[in-house]
């Protein structure tokens, strides 16, 4: 990753924490993690493991509990989806 890239999402990742304003620090964080690869299909398992400590299906099961808590938006909440489909979804796995 350049920096340019790096420096690109930071600032993705600010707005959208700016936005958010959870209650636990953490989920804001897997929140924010979320959104910043979701234009790119979500994050690796590598990516996930290395950061959380956890597998993709437990960062999805987590991500989807969190955000039923949490006061993201509806378009914030499509893009999520589209990159890390509920487990329930047929579509997903």
């Amino acid at each position: 990753m350049s920096s340019s890239d790096y420096y690109r999402r930071c600032a993705r990742w600010n707005e959208g924490s700016s936005k958010r304003h959870h209650r636990d620090i953490d989920a804001d964080h897997l929140i924010g993690f979320a959104r910043i690869w979701a234009p790119y299909g979500g994050a690796t398992e590598a990516e996930i493991f290395g950061l959380f400590g956890m597998t993709r299906r437990r960062f999805v099961e987590r991500l989807w509990q969190i955000i039923s808590e949490s006061n993201c938006d509806q378009d914030e909440v499509r893009i999520l989806a589209d990159a890390y489909p509920p487990l329930g979804d047929a579509t997903s796995e």
